[in-house]
Parts: structure tokens; sequence; C-alpha cells
């Protein structure tokens, strides 16, 4: 019994997987139709047509948690989109064409710009310590992800690179153990370092000698630190950094986040999309206060042990919400106590699992 209320303390709709397919292969065939009948429409029609084209299939790979999708984009081939995010809104489009999409709502973490025939999209949830939303991660088989470091997440990144269900998704992801004599493989039009070390990537310090022939916009890295990420730009032969902050996460197995600096070329844009989930989860920590009433008053909690399990529950969902206001209001400084509320959260949540009572979530 207490297994269906587990189940029941999601608040995640059900997602028909047959809809998506059926309705993702119509605006694939439609997005084709478009490109095809270009010779008979204006570039700044088609750009709209197509920009919005796109707005439908990554709404689409959003909504659709830990999904890995493969979108065919050959008709636009010799076409740039770019995807640029700032106070909260996400724009992207076809560069120079068309009306851009703006996005006040998704936490979208890409490129600066994507020239390819294939975009590669990935979402996971966002937990904090119940679901806030997905993000959702572009990326394309023409950048090349360089792991430095023995990290488990870095081998967990090369692991979810690949796709058990398409086997044409795969983000091209190497590991290295000298980022000094590295050379990137042929056809890479963009290269992101991921430095677990925190060592291999510094301010100031040269970009490898095989990188330096490629453009500042083609080459970036991240590095890890314990609990922080710094994000960097090549400016010439040299790395600059572009500022560290905090990683408000609980940590674990794919953990959203993590991933987030990864695609992020930019520390702006990662910014700008943690700003737009903790700004969801105010809202959603609302609900939950609302729901964690009702657990409270619902006649199993009183039972056995669960009123007193069930005692505490009220403070911890008021401080959690306080501290979800306070973080968005001053991102990121009130951010650290956020997570801390969350962990608080969770553990209560396992306790309350293990004691036979009904969880939160």
């Amino acid at each position: 019994m207490v297994k269906n209320a587990h189940k029941r303390g999601q608040l995640d709709l059900p997602f028909n997987w047959i809809y998506v397919l059926i309705a993702g292969a119509v605006i694939l065939l439609f997005f084709v139709g478009i490109v095809v009948k270009q010779k008979e429409s204006s570039g700044q029609q088609l750009g709209t047509e197509v920009n919005r084209l796109l707005e439908s299939i990554l709404g689409a790979a959003a909504s659709a948690e830990s999904t890995k999708v493969v979108v065919q984009t050959a008709g636009l081939a010799n076409e740039i989109i770019y995807f640029q995010c700032t106070e909260g809104v996400t724009e992207y489009g076809i560069q120079g064409k068309g009306s851009p999409i703006s996005d006040i709502v998704t936490p979208l973490f890409a490129p600066g710009k994507i020239q390819t025939k294939e975009l590669f999209l990935w979402s996971l949830p966002y937990k904090l310590p119940y679901k806030i939303t997905d993000f959702l991660y572009l990326t394309a088989p023409t950048i090349q992800y360089v792991v430095i470091g023995s990290d488990p997440r870095g081998q967990e990144f090369m692991k979810e690179s690949k796709s058990s269900e398409d086997a044409a998704f795969a983000i091209r992801v190497v590991s290295v153990d000298d980022l000094g004599s590295f050379s990137p493989t042929a056809g890479m039009e963009m290269i992101r370092i991921v430095d677990y070390t925190g060592s291999a990537v510094q301010a100031g310090s040269p970009v490898p000698s095989g990188l330096q022939q490629k453009g500042d916009e083609e080459v970036s890295a991240v590095t890890f630190g314990t609990g922080i990420v710094t994000f960097f730009v090549k400016r010439g032969t040299l790395w600059e950094s572009e500022g560290s902050t905090a990683l408000f996460s609980l940590g674990g197995e794919l953990d959203a986040v993590h991933y987030a600096a990864i695609f992020a070329q930019h520390k702006q844009m990662f910014d700008c999309g943690m700003q737009k989930a903790l700004l969801r989860t105010g809202y959603v920590s609302k609900v939950y206060q609302e729901k964690g009433k009702a657990l409270i008053a619902s006649p199993v909690s009183q039972q056995g042990v669960c009123p007193v399990q069930m005692s505490g529950l009220s403070g911890l969902l008021l401080n959690h919400h306080t501290l979800a206001q306070a973080c968005v209001g001053l991102y990121p400084d009130n951010c650290i106590q956020l997570v801390q509320a969350a962990a608080e959260l969770r553990d209560w949540n396992r306790i309350t699992w293990e004691a036979g009572c009904s969880p939160l979530y």
C-alpha cells in the first residue's frame, strides 16, 4: 500500500510515448517539406516557419523525461542555429532569418551556435529534492567533448553519451590523460574540454597547441571542483575564465546540473537556465506545502510512528519554500541554503518511507 502511495506522490503527468513518436514524425516530415519549398518562399518567411518547428521539437523533447532524440536537420546544413539566454529568457533560431523564439520556461543548455546535419537532444529531470522541471541539452555530432581525469562523473558521461534505444545518438566523447598532446578528431567544428582534475585548464595558461589554430568560439572548457564549476573560453592562445558558480544540486547519478554545465558553452547560459529552474522551484515548493498539509491530515499518517514522523514536515516545507524564494531574489548568493533544505527534505522522505509511512514524493 505504501508503494502505491509513493507512486501517487509524484506530480509528473503521464506521458504517451506513442503520441510522441507519431507527433515527432509529423513534425519532421513537415520540417523537411518546408525546406524543400525554400525556393518558393522568402528567406525570412522560411526562417520564421523553421524557428516555430524548432520550438515544437524542443518543447516535445523537454516534456519527455530522460529521453535522447536525434533530429535530422540536413535541410539546414548551411544555416547557423544560435542559442543565447539573458535574464531568464532563452532566444534561439536560424541566424539572420525570421523571427527568433523566446522561451521563459525551459532550462535549455547548448552551444552558442550550431551548424549541423543532426541535432542531439537529451533531457534529464532536475530534483530538489522532488522533481522541479526537466533540463534540455543540445549538441551535435560535430562537437567533441574531451574528458580529463578519472572522476566517476566523467565515466558516467562517457557511458551516457550513447543511447541504447537509438544508435544514431552518439555524442563524440573521448578521454585523455594529457591535454597538452591532444589533437581534435577530423571533422570536429567545436571542442569542449571537461576537466575533472581542476588543473588541466587554468586562467592564463596556454591552450593546447593542437587547438590554438581553431577559432576562439570553437574551443571552450569547464572545470569541476568540489561543489563548484568554472567556465573558460579561448582567447588567442590562452584560456580566459568566465567565472565560477556553485552547483545547486543534490548530486548523485545523472545529476542534471552537472550535465547543464557540460553542455552550456558559456557561464551566462548556465546561470540563466539555472535561474529558470530555481524560479520554478518556488512555485513547486508552494504546491508541496499544500500536499504536505493533506498528507499530515490523512488517516494513514495517524497510525503507528507516523504522527511523530509527520510532526516535522510542515517546518521543513516552510523552510524549503522560504529559501527557494530567497534564492530566486538573490541568485546565486542565497541558493546554498536551499540545497541544504532540500537535502533535509530528502532525508525525511527516505526515513518516512522506511518507517512504513506515506512519503511526500
